[in-house]
């Protein structure tokens, strides 16, 4: 099967996206969307499977993290904005001659393939958007609320490491955990991809950081880039057949999920029992059945 890496220059006053194509043929190509922002694609490698299908599937770390570092000087505020994700995405799909692709994203993913699609972007043959918000006010309300339901110890760590600005300690890292085991992936022993992805991600966290502040929900004290988003009053703008994912333990709760449902005409939204926020590995068999259910549909298959 065709494998290649390589390293583009999307957005060169930066640096470089490091990106990996495997598969190819006539069917609709993948391209898959990480989450963070400042996370990899590795955990997501899972869904290359699908170049087995007669299609390419498009994987790459966005800039400025895992693969695609980038200068120290760059690492700022205001540098790793919504926009500078746009304009990569849209540079990779020229760069690559993708004129219709289907859209995976996870978490962050969502986000940034909605961004996408809601600027008109043409060629979206469909969207899988897996556990991701519609706004940051919907997402802030539901961690907050899910963070009120961890153990008092936990809490009570959180809260006195937060206030002391202790955010980076051992003993925040290890509450924080806690909340990671319940909310994000509920896996004793995470497979390959979801342990090397981690890895990737704890060697910088930088873009993460400047991006989320740090964690899954607000930490007191802390600003960041993603604090205002909000596209609910533009979901009517997506047009593409949509398929939704989510867990039933996920931080992307049904309150978050139902805004993506309503707002987007004819999508299909389907809740994974036994997955947190990482449908894709906790219930990897029924996830990429699902998906491939969706694709089947969307590309009119009867073979």
């Amino acid at each position: 099967m065709h494998q290649q890496e390589m390293r583009l220059p999307l957005i060169p006053e930066l640096g470089e996206t490091w990106c990996r194509v495997v598969g190819e043929g006539d069917r609709t190509p993948i391209v898959l969307l990480h989450g963070g922002p400042g996370y990899n694609s590795e955990y997501l490698r899972r869904f290359e499977n699908f170049a087995s299908t007669g299609r390419t599937v498009i994987r790459y770390d966005q800039i400025g993290s895992g693969r695609s570092v980038v200068a120290d000087e760059h690492y700022r505020p205001g540098v790793f904005t919504v926009e500078l994700f746009r304009r990569e995405l849209n540079r990779l799909r020229e760069e690559l001659g993708l004129d219709e692709v289907v859209l995976v994203g996870q978490s962050w993913g969502v986000m940034l393939a909605l961004e996408h699609a809601i600027e008109g972007a043409p060629g979206i043959r469909g969207l899988v958007l897996m556990s991701g918000p519609a706004s940051m006010e919907e997402w802030t309300a539901e961690t907050l609320r899910l963070r009120d339901q961890l153990p008092e110890d936990v809490r009570e760590t959180l809260a006195r490491e937060e206030t002391a600005g202790r955010v980076g300690s051992l003993e925040f890292k290890e509450a924080y955990a806690v909340w990671e085991r319940t909310h994000v992936l509920r896996m004793d022993e995470p497979p390959p991809w979801e342990a090397e992805g981690l890895e990737i991600f704890e060697r910088d966290m930088r873009v993460y950081d400047l991006t989320t502040g740090g964690a899954e929900f607000p930490t007191e004290g802390t600003t960041f880039e993603l604090a205002d988003w909000d596209i609910r009053p533009l979901l009517g703008r997506v047009s593409a057949p949509t398929l939704l994912l989510s867990g039933r333990y996920d931080e992307a709760t049904p309150a978050v999920m139902s805004t993506l449902q309503h707002g987007i005409a004819g999508s299909q939204w389907h809740i994974l029992e036994e997955s947190s926020h990482s449908c894709h590995t906790e219930e990897e068999a029924l996830t990429m059945l699902l998906v491939a259910d969706f694709l089947a549909r969307i590309e009119g298959d009867s073979r």
